[in-house]
């Protein structure tokens, strides 16, 4: 089967938290209760000469209507004394009503998983940032899910949030397009952000900030559009991709070449075995450096390893001759068992990728 690293998934969290009427009144009532405190103690020391300590011991006497302390000497203090215990017997039951009311409607336990997700969110490192979460965005999550890959999604619907959460999937509600969502998002320590959303304008705009945010961030980006395509690219995204392209390809290939469909799907769907594809980055030191396609090919046959394809510049070529020469830089496509892939890629591989490897 396709290999599955073991990556931790974590679970979610939500913007917008400040904005919810409880969370207001909360802290409306932690503002009154403050202020009480305040000029009652700095209202005993004035007038009735009392220090700090013995102020503000007065001050929650006279708001919890206790009445242990001793009573104003003054007649300006015992006035004073009616406005504390007025405004802070109320400040109090006020507090204690917007309490009850954050903890009935649940938003303690959100405040508190909410912390804990933003906790997450700071230490996530080498994770995907997936913008945008509908149909496309929704399948990428899946699949990441499957193999265990670290991630987060990045979208302004509320229900799509919603969604995510209950998914198990860690997630932001905000504009991506925004860079503070984004550094939010941990783009500063991703590896990939895949910019998913159904609105070519938006994925032009994260693409940019992105790439300004990160220069070696690794972008994939969705085209709506034919023209867009050149315009993400210009932008700054190393891969761009059409749903509606790719699907089209794909039924056409089911009529002409049914069997190499059929390859594919079985090598990308496999549920059991150990079959793995993998593309790796050649060390300088790489034994088939200077071979060619050819005598690669039959090199890596003893140790049960399929070359499939070759990458140069960035690009794959699908089919390259079997005169070609294999040089610095290359990178090769490999299909074989995981530990022929393995050992393949600790003898191959360069030191970069292997780190990354090691890392996933």
């Amino acid at each position: 089967m396709i290999r599955k690293r073991s990556l931790h998934a974590p679970t979610h969290s939500s913007r917008g938290f400040s904005q919810v009427p409880s969370f207001r009144h909360l802290q409306i009532a932690i503002v009154l209760v403050l202020t009480v405190l305040i000029v009652g103690t700095v209202g005993y020391m004035e007038i009735e000469q009392l220090s700090f300590f013995d102020a503000l011991y007065t001050t929650v006497d006279m708001m919890a209507t206790i009445g242990s302390s001793s009573h104003p000497d003054t007649e300006a203090g015992r006035i004073f004394t009616l406005f504390v215990v007025v405004f802070g017997v109320g400040s109090l039951l006020y507090t204690f009503g917007a309490g009850m009311e954050f903890i009935i409607e649940g938003h303690f336990n959100q405040a508190v998983r909410r912390h804990l997700m933003d906790r997450k969110i700071g230490a996530l490192r080498n994770h995907c940032i997936i913008c945008g979460f509908g149909r496309v965005g929704s399948q990428i999550a899946e699949d990441f899910t499957e193999e265990q890959k670290v991630f987060i999604v990045v979208d302004e619907n509320e229900q799509n949030i919603q969604t995510c959460l209950q998914c198990g999937y860690l997630a932001l509600q905000g504009d991506a397009t925004r860079d503070d969502i984004l550094r939010e998002a941990g783009i500063e320590h991703a590896r990939t952000v895949l910019v998913a959303t159904d609105n070519d304008a938006h994925n032009i705009s994260i693409t940019l900030s992105a790439r300004h945010l990160k220069r070696e961030l690794f972008i994939v980006a969705r085209a709506n559009r034919d023209e867009t395509k050149v315009k993400l690219k210009l932008a700054g995204a190393n891969r761009v991709l059409s749903p509606y392209t790719i699907s089209g390809h794909y039924m056409a290939n089911l009529v002409f070449e049914p069997a190499m469909v059929e390859l594919f799907e079985a090598i990308m769907q496999a549920e059991t075995g150990d079959l793995v594809v993998e593309e790796v980055e050649l060390a300088p030191t790489a034994k088939i450096i200077g071979q060619t396609m050819r005598d690669a090919q039959n090199t890596l046959l003893h140790q049960g390893v399929v070359l499939v394809a070759l990458k140069r510049y960035g690009s794959i070529l699908s089919t390259p001759t079997q005169h070609l020469l294999i040089t610095r830089g290359d990178s090769v496509v490999v299909i074989g068992k995981l530990a022929q892939i393995t050992a393949f890629c600790h003898k191959h591989m360069s030191a970069a990728h292997k780190q990354m490897f090691q890392e996933e």
